[in-house]
């Protein structure tokens, strides 16, 4: 019994911390476009919100980055 309920404790945590995690960027949609790459880094186009940037490990961003004035 004290095994289920851990168990069932741990997956509660672990659902809550997904989903915590996810939300910054739970509708971004990440494409690498390798013609633009640099040194700076690794070029990415969210085709969401039509973010741009460049990530240094060549790894899409963990969070969103929205510009500004988009809706």
């Amino acid at each position: 019994m004290f095994v289920f309920i851990f168990l069932l404790i741990a997956v509660v945590v672990w659902m809550a911390v997904t989903f915590r995690s996810r939300q910054a960027v739970k509708d971004c949609r990440w494409r690498e476009n390798r013609s633009k790459d640099s040194e700076a880094g690794r070029y990415f186009i969210c085709m969401n919100c039509g973010a741009e940037t460049r990530t240094g490990d060549g790894k899409p961003p963990k969070i969103c980055r929205k510009p500004q004035d988009a809706s």
